[in-house]
């Protein structure tokens, strides 16, 4: 399917580069200013502390963590006397570290995994498999006790101490996190109640249909907690001034209504994060494919300093924006009186930053990435009446319709092929960070744009529900319309020559694409969801609930399911289809991948399986993101690519 002459090999090593670049996952502050932070570098992540006097690796065996977006839970935590840090192990059982010696303690046991702890003075909370799938459990510091202490019908989410209890989110187990959610608070020992017992968990916030995230109880406060809702449409942080040890019953409100606190339009504001004083916030605020922090005064009663929910931080007295530019920021802490955070680039991979003067406070590996990666723009195109936001590598050689280009010219200006990269999720989204898949085809010389269609987050609750109901629908319209509007907005796309590449939710996309539509000349789909119907069967809980949510009951909708799958449209494939999946995959078992190509050649579809032995979901080892990403460049070379006139296509030796 594809020939290793016909593309320029120069930028393999840069492709080697950026995937064993290192990748700062999430970050802690420790009571003495010291930086605990966990980095992955290929397919192992770490824990690393950050001092003044430089940076020394605390494990050596693998641990757990993972950014999921604005409203990351904790992965690790500092002890409340700085001398240890609690972690996940790559084994998904808690440990801790101590910061000077390097000596591991692993405290659990358990059955399940952990997603999210928190390190207070009654011991260490986390949210575990290890009872029922997300449940809330208390483990002590010598790890003599685990003690579950919500283990009902719901699923718990972000742990945080104030005082004797534990503040977080809960969802029902048919909702995913993003849906729906509230805030509750739960007692380590319910007076009159049994272990775990639903009743002695309250509710501080619950709306239906609004999701609850992000709970931040206010240092020095027994009662006052911010947190983020997104009843407005958007993300904003609130507050509840509940009071502890009030009311336990069971779904009723501490403290009354949220407060706003702060809010900036048409912008989702979330990760708040109180300072040791607990009169200012940190939160970050995401608009347009890029992630800031925002500063913001606190100062007195939740209720007396409520910013509101409309705030421009250039405007306001008590808000600033503490970092902003073409980039994106997570989970914010404060050390001392600044604020640091993870950010990362289009040329920067993710590093702990101090966020207010980008100067970076961890290390990098590889270096120099700035000076070989070209640099993305962002655009909006109109889909149906629908606006889309995207991110887009430009030629480098074209300039946009109508711009300054020279005119009076007879000549021909050189034209670029064009490759439309679907995100995965489906709700997450593609902004300014980094993306190694994308600049990797920047450089070969393609224009790369990637969309943001109907159901990816970062653009109000609405448009992340788009596509509840409609998988397949609207969201592949935006898709498949992002190469009409790119090749209008620049001259030097040729609007002929498009591929279409993707993974995960990105990879059942360009599936759809091509046999939906008659937009592009070829195509490869890593680790997608192809068969709806068999995938129910094969997934995690979180992959049941996601089709649950886009497709509806299984029963009673059955059909949809059956309708909806890219499968069913492989009669219709004209194009090239590379194929490729990870053999370890969980998430997405490679069975799917498997039933696809057996229906590619039921119906004579040229296509390609690779299949990658030990690697999850998502590609990680250097190896294999070298092989599996160089071989989709020469699939695109091969049907997209024009030989030079200059006669330098390179000689090639066939494979035996």
């Amino acid at each position: 399917m594809y020939r290793r002459d016909l593309r320029d090999a120069d930028h393999d090593g840069l492709l080697a580069d950026m995937a064993v670049a290192d990748r700062v996952v999430q970050a802690a502050v420790g009571p003495d200013g010291r930086i605990a932070y966990a980095k992955n570098r290929e397919l192992t992540t770490d824990l690393w502390l950050a001092t003044d006097g430089g940076d020394v690796r605390l494990t050596s065996e693998g641990v757990s963590a993972m950014r999921y977006g604005r409203t990351d839970a904790r992965w690790l935590d500092w002890s409340p006397d700085g001398d240890r840090i609690a972690f996940v192990t790559a084994d998904a059982e808690l440990a801790t570290v101590d910061a000077d010696t390097g000596a591991v303690d692993v405290l659990t046991d358990l059955s399940g995994g952990i997603s999210g702890l928190a390190w207070g003075e009654p011991g260490i909370a986390v949210v575990t498999d290890g009872f029922s799938r997300a449940s809330l459990a208390v483990v002590s510091p010598d790890g003599d006790r685990v003690e579950a202490i919500a283990n009902d019908e719901y699923l718990y989410a972000d742990p945080h101490w104030q005082g004797d209890t534990v503040v977080a989110t809960r969802s029902r187990h048919a909702d995913l996190f993003d849906y729906e959610a509230a805030l509750v608070r739960v007692p380590l020992s319910p007076a009159g109640e049994s272990e775990g017992d639903e009743e002695g968990v309250t509710e501080l916030f619950a709306e239906p249909g609004v999701r609850a995230a992000c709970p931040r109880p206010r240092p020095g406060d027994d009662g006052a907690v911010a947190f983020v809702h997104d009843g407005s449409g958007y993300d904003a942080v609130y507050g509840i001034d509940g009071v502890a040890g009030g009311d336990h019953g069971g779904g009723d409100a501490e403290g009354g209504s949220p407060i706003p606190i702060y809010g900036v339009s048409e912008t989702e504001v979330a990760a708040p994060e109180w300072n040791d004083a607990g009169d200012r916030l940190a939160a970050t605020a995401t608009s347009g494919g890029r992630t800031h922090v925002h500063a913001v005064d606190v100062d007195g009663p939740l209720a007396d300093a409520g910013l509101g929910t409309e705030v421009d931080p250039a405007d306001a007295e008590d808000a600033i924006a503490l970092a902003t530019g073409d980039a994106i920021h997570g989970a914010p802490r404060w050390d001392g009186d600044r604020v640091i955070s993870v950010r990362e680039t289009p040329t920067d991979p993710p590093a702990v930053v101090d966020a207010a003067t980008g100067k970076r406070l961890t290390p990098a590996a590889t270096a120099g990435f700035g000076a070989r990666l070209p640099e993305p723009e962002a655009f909006t195109y109109d889909s149906a009446g629908t606006e889309v936001h995207a991110v887009v590598h430009p030629p480098e050689s074209g300039a946009e319709s109508g711009s300054d280009a020279e005119s009076g010219s007879d000549a021909e200006p050189d034209t670029v092929p064009l490759l439309v990269k679907p995100h995965g999720g489906p709700t997450a989204f593609d902004g300014f960070g980094f993306d190694h898949r994308a600049a990797y085809f920047a450089a070969l010389g393609y224009a790369v744009v990637r969309p943001n269609y109907r159901g990816s987050d970062g653009f109000g609750r609405a448009f992340r529900m788009a596509n509840d109901g409609d998988w397949g629908g609207g969201d592949l319209d935006d898709v498949v319309r992002a190469a009409d509007a790119t090749a209008t907005r620049y001259d030097a796309v040729d609007g002929d020559r498009v591929g279409i590449f993707g993974g995960s939710g990105g990879g059942l996309m360009t599936v759809n694409a091509l046999g939906n539509s008659d937009r592009f000349r070829a195509g490869a789909a890593f680790y997608g969801v192809y068969d709806y119907e068999t995938f129910v069967d094969d997934t995690d809980d979180v992959g049941w609930q996601l089709l649950k949510r886009e497709l509806g009951d299984f029963v009673s909708d059955l059909d949809a399911y059956r309708d909806a799958s890219p499968i069913r449209t492989v009669p219709d494939i004209d194009d090239p289809l590379m194929v490729l999946h990870g053999e370890e995959d969980a998430r997405v078992p490679i069975s799917q991948s498997e039933q696809l190509v057996e229906e590619l050649e039921r119906h004579d579809v040229r296509h390609e399986l690779r299949r990658y032995e030990g690697e999850p979901h998502g590609f990680g080892e250097r190896a294999h993101v070298l092989d599996a990403y160089t071989r989709v460049a020469d699939l695109f070379a091969k049907y997209l690519q024009e030989l030079p006139d200059d006669g330098s296509s390179r000689p090639y030796e066939p494979p035996e």
